[in-house]
């Protein structure tokens, strides 16, 4: 058996992780050359900052935080725990070693600073249950020792905090999360095809979630790469703003609809645009999150192989139907042709040699 053969046997006892792993090398692949990549996180890295500039970041962590990745927060969150417990562990296990508790003692006088904590392992116990107030048992303190009551107290209110920020980050973390930041599913593809007798730009979005985004609001960016020597370039854009289908600024996404940006000049100079390999699309969508109340922004980014000239969107309006129990009724949207584009028969290829003049409006 050849390797060919072989290879094709082991992977197709996995097939689902075969293409899993055949997907993410096209978007890995497709995002080479991106400013927004496919998952709407930007790809700028700010090098030669001063430390000066960079200190003002640390003056508000939580925006760093909450860009890490899952693993890294649960490793902060466990940190937070362990060390405060390690801490006041060595703490009282110094101040029990200082007054002799960890030697025996058969003095019936003798009183320990803390019962029961004569060794470094009891001492960790009674710091644990001492952060999260279990409740003592044969561990306790006592007065003996005023050092150890203080470092009692400041361990309590020590541990409060960390728990009121570990919880908080973690909170933070699901509504800013992987999931959230998918609340809207946008169209493989960009479109150009007519609307209103003029040249239209469109872009499908839907909301994928349970949560309705609310006051939503499309606008975009043509990012365009322009050398002006050998080893330097810079970057032009124009300002982009998407209306919805009955000409409205504010999106209303119960179902999936098409957001439209209707170029009324420099028409010519549009459509090479959108057909040059140098220039990027950014469509951005803001909106309020129902459920949470927080602010989103979403991003995705089209380049010109994914950008198709004399296209229109096929309607998936949503349609009356019984549901399964055949008693209802409900309005359903398959989402299957969500990307799925046909001819627009009013398009004409000779607006590619027209010259007119470009604005969005």
């Amino acid at each position: 058996m050849g390797w060919s053969q072989l290879k094709k046997e082991i992977f197709g006892i996995f097939p689902w992780n075969w293409r899993k792993l055949q997907r993410k090398s096209k978007i890995y692949e497709s995002n080479a050359s991106r400013i927004i990549n496919r998952e709407g996180k930007v790809k700028i890295v700010l090098d030669q900052l001063s430390f000066g500039k960079r200190r003002r970041y640390w003056r508000n962590p939580l925006p760093s935080l909450l860009s890490l990745q899952w693993r890294w927060i649960m490793v902060i969150f466990a940190l937070g725990f362990i060390l405060t417990w390690l801490f006041f562990a060595v703490i009282y296990y110094i101040i029990a070693l200082t007054h002799g508790d960890t030697e025996p003692n058969e003095d019936p006088d003798f009183t320990p600073c803390m019962n029961s904590v004569n060794s470094f392992t009891t001492a960790f116990l009674f710091s644990l249950e001492t952060q999260h107030t279990i409740g003592y048992g044969s561990r306790n303190p006592t007065s003996e020792c005023s050092e150890a009551v203080v470092a009692v107290y400041v361990q309590f209110i020590i541990g409060v905090a960390v728990q009121c920020v570990t919880a908080g980050l973690v909170v933070a973390k699901l509504q800013s999360g992987k999931r959230t930041s998918k609340a809207i599913t946008f169209s493989e593809k960009a479109i150009v095809g007519k609307c209103n007798d003029n040249v239209c730009l469109m872009v499908r979005i839907g909301n994928a979630g349970v949560s309705e985004l609310v006051n939503a609001k499309g606008f975009g960016m043509l990012m365009e790469r322009k050398k002006l020597t050998a080893d330097e370039e810079i970057l032009n854009e124009s300002f982009l703003t998407f209306i919805s289908e009955n000409g409205s600024e504010n999106l209303n996404l119960l179902w999936p609809m098409v957001l439209h940006c209707q170029i009324i000049e420099n028409q010519k100079e549009f459509l090479q645009k959108m057909q040059s390999p140098q220039c990027e699309l950014i469509v951005i969508v803001e909106g309020v999150l129902a459920a949470t109340g927080q602010t989103m922004q979403l991003r995705m980014s089209y380049q010109a192989h994914e950008i198709e000239i004399g296209k229109q969107f096929v309607d998936i309006s949503p349609v009356l139907t019984k549901n399964k129990t055949g008693k209802k009724y409900h309005y359903l949207v398959d989402y299957k042709d969500f990307d799925m584009t046909e001819i627009d028969e009013q398009w004409d290829d000779a607006l590619l040699h027209d010259s007119q003049n470009n604005d969005c409006v």
